[in-house]
C-alpha cells in the first residue's frame, strides 16, 4: 500500500474575532462574513450566518443545538446525548450518525477525514466562539459536498490577561464545568488554555455520556504575517440506547433497545489534533496555509458486534490571492487529506470485551482539491467566477476475514470540474441581492463505502448536482432580513438504511428535486425608556424554512417511491424569539420551535409527529459573576432531535429527545 510524499495545503482562514459582551443579543451584520476569504456580503456570503459569543450557549450549556436550530435552513440534531448530526438543507438523509456531506474547518483547520466524515463530537462548547453556517454547495472551494460548510472558531482576540470560568447543574444528573486563561503580551504573542468536563446521566436508559477537552491555542502577530498553533485532546464515552419501534416509543420512550445495554453498546474516544495556520501578506499577494495532523482511538461495542479502529490522518490547505486592482482579486489554492485506518470487527459475545475476529482492515483514504476563483466588483456590482477539481480515493487491505475473502480493493470517485457562478448587486448601501448556480459534488464516505457488517461498497456513486439560488439580504435600521430561495436538483442521491441487525447500510436512490425558502428576520431597540425610567434593549427574531424534497424517480424491490417526499426533511419549520435586557445586568430570552411532521421511510407511510419545542434563559450579572438558568421543553412534548430512516426491519426509527428539563450555572470572569 503506498503512501505519497507529499501533502498540499489550502487555507481561508479566519480570523479578527470581535469580543463579544457576555449578555449580546445575536447579530447578524454584512460586514462580518468572512466566508470564501472575503469580508462582507458577496455573491456567497450573502446567503451565509454568522453566530458570535455566549449566544451559542444561550439556552443549552451541553451543545449547540439550540443555538443552530434557530437558523432557516438548519437542524442540528442529537439522536444519542453526544451523537450530533447536522442537517443543512435536509441532508441528514445519508447521515444515519455522525456529520457527513458538510465540509467543516475549526479555526482555519480542515477538521474531518478524507470523504466527510466529520467526528464533531470531539468539539465541546468551550472550544467554539463563532460559527458561520454557509447553506449549499460551495462548488468545491470547501472540499466535496452539497449540504453546506461550517466554519467554527475560537477568540484570540483578548489584548489583556482574562480568566473565565463557569458551572453548570441540570436534569438527569449532568454536571458541567469549563474554563479559559488568556494572556497576551507587548510582542504579539496571545497563549490561550482551555478545558471542558461535561457528564450526564441521559434522559434514557443506557445513555450516559462523559467528555473531557483540552485546548491549547498560541497566536504570534508580526505585523505582516500571523500563525497560529492550536492543540485539541479528547477524552469521550457515551452510551447507545438505540432506537424504539412505536409500541416501545408509545409505552416508555425512556427505555433502551433491547440488548443496547445488556451488550454495553457505546462510543468511546481518544484524540489528539495538532494544527497551525499562517496568514502572511507578500506584496500585492496574501498567502493562508493551514496543515494539521490528528490521531485517534476508537472502541465501539454494539448490540451484534465490536469494532475497534486506530486512525492516524494529516492534512494540508494552502492559498494565494491577488488584489490586481480596487475592484478585482484572485484566489487560487489546493487542499489534501490523508487518513491510514487500521479496523477489526469482532463478535460481541457479553458486552464485556471483544469476541472472536470477523475481519480485519488497513485502510488508505486521500482526497484531493484544486480550486481557483475570479472576483470582479465593478460598483454596485459583484461577479464571481469558481472553478475546482476534487478526487477521492480509499485503499482496502483485508488482512483477514473468517470468511477467508482477504485482498486489496480499490475505490476512486472524482469529479474533473464544478462551476460557482454568482451575480451580486448592492442597492444603495444596505441591500444586497444576487443570483447564484453552483455545482454540488459528494462522494462516498468511508463509513458508507466500507460499512459495520464488513462489506465494501464498490457500486455506490458519488452524488452529483446543481443548485440555483437567488437571494436578498438587508439591513433597513432596527431590521435585518435574509431571504434566499434555491431549486437543487442531485443525481445518485445516497440515502441509509437499516439491515434486521440495525447495521447502517447505503444505497444511491436516483434523482431527487429539492426546493426550498429560507427567511430571517431581526428587529432591534436599544436604550430604550421603560416604565420606571430605567434603560432596556429588546431583540427579536423570526425565522421560516420551507423544504419540498422530492424523488423524482425511485423504484425498489417492485415499488415505486417516484414523487414521494425525501425521508429527514421537515417541510415547515418556524421559530419565533424574543430577549430582553436591562443595562447589561438583566436578560430573558424566550424561543419556540416548531417542526411539521418528517416522513421518516421512502413509502411515506411513517412520520415523526410535529412538536412545539419551548426554551426559556434568564441571566443576571453583578460584577464578574454572572447567574443564569434555562429551561429546555417547557411544554414537556415528545419528540425526537433526530430519528432513523428507513430500517429495514423491527420499525426502529424513534430516538426520544428529554422531556422538560433545567440548567442552573454560574459564570466567573476577570479581566
Amino acid at each position: 500500500m503506498r503512501l505519497p510524499t507529499l501533502l498540499l495545503l489550502l487555507s481561508c482562514c479566519t480570523s479578527g474575532l470581535a469580543q463579544t459582551d457576555s449578555l449580546q443579543p445575536v447579530t447578524i451584520p454584512l460586514t462580518t462574513v468572512t466566508a470564501y476569504g472575503n469580508s462582507g456580503a458577496d455573491p456567497q456570503s450573502a446567503a451565509t450566518i454568522v453566530i458570535d459569543g455566549p449566544e451559542l450557549r444561550r439556552y443549552d450549556q451541553s451543545s449547540l443545538t439550540a443555538a443552530l436550530n434557530r437558523l432557516p435552513g438548519v437542524r442540528f440534531e442529537e439522536r444519542a446525548t453526544a451523537s450530533y448530526r447536522v442537517a443543512i438543507r435536509g441532508a441528514s438523509l445519508r447521515s444515519p450518525f455522525g456529520v457527513r456531506n458538510t465540509q467543516v474547518y475549526w479555526n482555519g483547520i480542515p477538521f474531518g477525514e478524507p470523504g466527510g466524515d466529520v467526528p464533531l463530537n470531539f468539539l465541546d462548547a468551550v472550544n467554539i466562539d463563532r460559527v458561520e453556517v454557509l447553506r449549499g454547495p460551495s462548488g468545491g472551494f470547501y472540499g466535496p459536498g452539497t449540504a453546506g460548510t461550517l466554519l467554527l472558531n475560537t477568540d484570540l482576540s483578548a489584548r489583556q490577561p482574562t480568566l473565565e470560568a463557569s458551572l453548570t447543574a441540570g436534569s438527569y444528573g449532568f454536571v458541567r464545568a469549563d474554563g479559559t486563561f488568556t494572556t497576551s503580551d507587548t510582542t504579539g504573542v496571545t497563549q490561550q488554555a482551555r478545558i471542558g468536563f461535561q457528564r450526564t446521566d441521559g434522559y434514557r436508559d443506557h445513555s450516559a455520556m462523559d467528555r473531557l477537552t483540552g485546548q491549547y491555542s498560541v497566536r504570534i502577530n508580526r505585523g505582516k504575517s500571523d500563525t497560529r498553533l492550536h492543540a485539541l485532546y479528547t477524552d469521550l464515552s457515551y452510551e447507545l440506547p438505540g432506537g424504539l419501534n412505536a409500541e416501545q416509543y408509545e409505552t416508555n420512550p425512556r427505555q433502551a433497545r433491547p440488548g443496547s445495554a445488556e451488550k454495553n453498546a457505546s462510543i468511546n474516544y481518544h484524540n489528539l489534533l495538532l494544527g497551525v495556520t499562517n496568514r502572511r501578506q507578500l506584496g500585492r499577494w496574501l498567502a493562508d496555509v493551514a496543515g494539521y495532523a490528528t490521531g485517534f482511538y476508537f472502541d465501539h461495542p454494539f448490540n451484534f458486534d465490536y469494532k475497534r479502529e486506530t486512525n492516524l490522518g494529516a492534512g494540508t490547505r494552502i492559498s494565494f490571492r491577488r488584489y490586481f486592482a480596487t475592484d478585482m482579486d484572485v484566489v487560487a489554492g489546493v487542499e489534501s487529506r490523508l487518513q491510514m485506518r487500521f479496523g477489526n470487527n469482532f463478535t460481541n459475545p457479553e458486552g464485556t470485551g471483544p469476541g472472536a475476529l470477523n475481519f480485519s482492515d488497513e485502510v488508505f483514504s486521500e482526497e484531493q482539491l484544486v480550486f481557483a476563483q475570479l472576483r470582479y466588483q465593478p460598483d454596485p456590482w459583484d461577479f464571481t467566477l469558481g472553478v475546482s477539481s476534487s478526487r477521492l480515493s480509499y485503499q482496502v487491505d483485508r488482512t483477514f476475514d473468517i470468511d477467508g475473502n482477504t485482498g486489496e480493493t480499490d475505490f476512486t470517485s472524482d469529479r474533473p470540474v464544478s462551476l460557482r457562478l454568482a451575480v451580486g448587486r448592492r442597492i444603495g448601501i444596505d441591500h444586497y441581492v444576487y443570483v447564484s448556480r453552483t455545482d454540488g459534488f459528494s462522494p462516498p464516505t468511508l463509513d458508507e463505502f466500507r460499512t459495520n457488517e464488513g462489506s465494501l461498497n464498490t457500486d455506490l456513486a458519488p452524488e452529483i448536482g446543481t443548485n440555483y439560488e437567488i437571494g436578498y439580504r438587508g439591513d433597513l435600521g432596527k431590521w435585518s432580513v435574509n431571504a434566499t430561495a434555491f431549486h437543487f436538483r442531485l443525481d445518485e442521491a445516497i440515502t441509509s438504511f437499516a439491515d434486521q441487525r440495525g447495521t447502517q447500510l447505503f444505497r444511491n436512490s436516483g434523482r431527487t428535486t429539492q426546493n426550498g425558502l429560507e427567511l430571517l428576520v431581526q428587529y432591534r431597540r436599544n436604550n430604550l425608556r421603560g416604565f420606571v425610567g430605567q434603560d432596556w434593549d429588546y431583540h427579536l427574531l423570526a425565522s421560516y424554512t420551507y423544504y419540498d424534497f422530492t424523488y423524482d424517480e425511485l423504484q425498489r424491490s417492485g415499488e415505486d417511491f417516484s414523487g414521494n417526499d425525501i425521508p429527514g426533511a421537515a417541510p415547515h419549520t418556524t421559530n419565533l424569539e424574543g430577549t430582553v435586557s436591562y443595562r447589561d445586568k438583566w436578560q430573558i430570552s424566550l424561543l419556540h420551535n416548531y417542526v411539521a411532521a418528517i416522513p421518516l421511510n421512502d413509502a411515506n407511510d411513517v412520520f415523526a409527529e410535529p412538536f412545539h419545542l419551548l426554551r426559556a434563559s434568564v441571566s443576571y450579572r453583578v460584577k464578574s459573576l454572572t447567574f443564569f438558568a434555562n429551561g429546555n421543553n417547557l411544554l414537556d412534548e415528545r419528540m425526537s432531535f433526530g430519528n432513523d430512516l428507513n430500517p429495514r426491519f423491527g420499525g426502529r426509527y424513534f430516538q426520544p429527545a428529554p422531556g422538560r428539563n433545567w440548567q442552573l450555572g454560574v459564570r466567573w470572569r476577570k479581566g
